[in-house]
């Protein structure tokens, strides 16, 4: 028993050292569970935290999408209009988001994560 719990904490300490911190999921599930979470602190006049995650999003692109999605957050971040990114981008994305984003697996940053 002493042996697996070693090999517990072993596993668990690696994969935490390994993964920087960083959280991985589903750009799909990122969406749902924090991009959201941003647009209500939004809402309510907190802005970093979308700000942030805009700034992040373009890496989160596959290489042929991320200029575009780049040009995207960055003119919602320059014009003030932070929310306007998520329309423009659904509007051009949509069917490839399907395809190609839905489950694609992403790294998301430490510093993006919603502490509860």
């Amino acid at each position: 028993m002493k042996t697996y719990f070693s090999l517990v904490v072993t596993i668990l300490a690696f994969s935490y050292i390994f993964s920087n911190g960083n959280k991985e999921m589903t750009l799909h599930d990122f969406m749902e569970d924090y991009v959201e979470s941003a647009e209500k602190k939004f809402k309510k006049g907190d802005k970093e935290y979308l700000k942030k995650i805009l700034l992040e999003i373009p890496n989160f692109a596959i290489d042929e999408d991320k200029t575009k999605w780049k040009e995207i957050t960055d003119e919602a971040i320059d014009s003030g209009k932070l929310m306007s990114s998520c329309k423009n981008c659904h509007k051009l994305f949509k069917k490839e988001y399907k395809k190609s984003y839905k489950k694609r697996l992403i790294q998301v940053p430490e510093e993006l994560i919603l502490k509860k």
